[in-house]
């Protein structure tokens, strides 16, 4: 997965310094303007869990990319809401059964899926119309519909996370947390249930 790190690295970079350099007006008025609609990013994975026996093995990861479209809130345009859509794929590895929910002694399988993502977003940035150097800080909500075999179908298909993405210019860290647990009550033990947190970079364009 390396190579798939190297990727969303130049990419960010070849995108971001031509948002900085490229200005084009919008249509919408002289004042109101909109941001940061196309994204893309890589995060680390890790396994949180009240239980220690869960354990997490190997090089967790996650590549994110979507749409997000940027509605400004007030005449200046730095402060607005996003809704949107994208894709993403994760994979990771523990020491669950990802069918049945029970933890294995020494045994490690792996989680590998796709997922289509509805976000939404509350945008603040210290930009306006013809500045595209500037802070941003977006908090927000995801909910993602898991594409989920049969091998892993402990795993909920449906989940929400909790975002938030700062940074200045190019470089954005992005953090996401589970609002519920991973595993679907009915297969596992209580004790045994676990949430994902997600910590990357992620890269904005127009």
């Amino acid at each position: 997965m390396s190579y798939n790190y190297i990727l969303v690295f130049l990419l960010g970079i070849f995108f971001s310094y031509g948002q900085s350099n490229i200005y084009i007006p919008d249509s919408l008025s002289n004042l109101k303007y909109r941001e940061d609609q196309f994204y893309i990013g890589a995060n680390y994975v890790l396994l949180s869990s009240d239980n220690n026996s869960i354990r997490q093995n190997d090089f967790s990861n996650q590549i994110h990319l979507g749409f997000i479209r940027d509605i400004p809130m007030n005449k200046k345009g730095n402060f607005s809401v996003g809704m949107g859509l994208g894709t993403s794929y994760t994979q990771f590895q523990s020491n669950l059964d990802f069918k049945t929910g029970e933890i294995l002694n020494e045994k490690y399988n792996s989680a590998k899926y796709f997922s289509l993502n509805m976000p939404f977003e509350i945008r603040w940035r210290s930009s306006d119309s013809k500045s595209f150097n500037f802070w941003r800080i977006y908090l927000g909500t995801q909910i993602q519909y898991n594409f989920i075999s049969d091998r892993i179908s402990a795993l909920k298909k449906i989940t929400t996370v909790s975002t938030i993405n700062f940074g200045y210019n190019t470089w954005n860290f992005s953090l996401g947390y589970d609002l519920t647990p991973r595993l679907i009550d009915s297969k596992n033990n209580q004790f045994d249930q676990f949430n994902l947190l997600t910590v990357g970079l992620i890269f904005y364009f127009l």
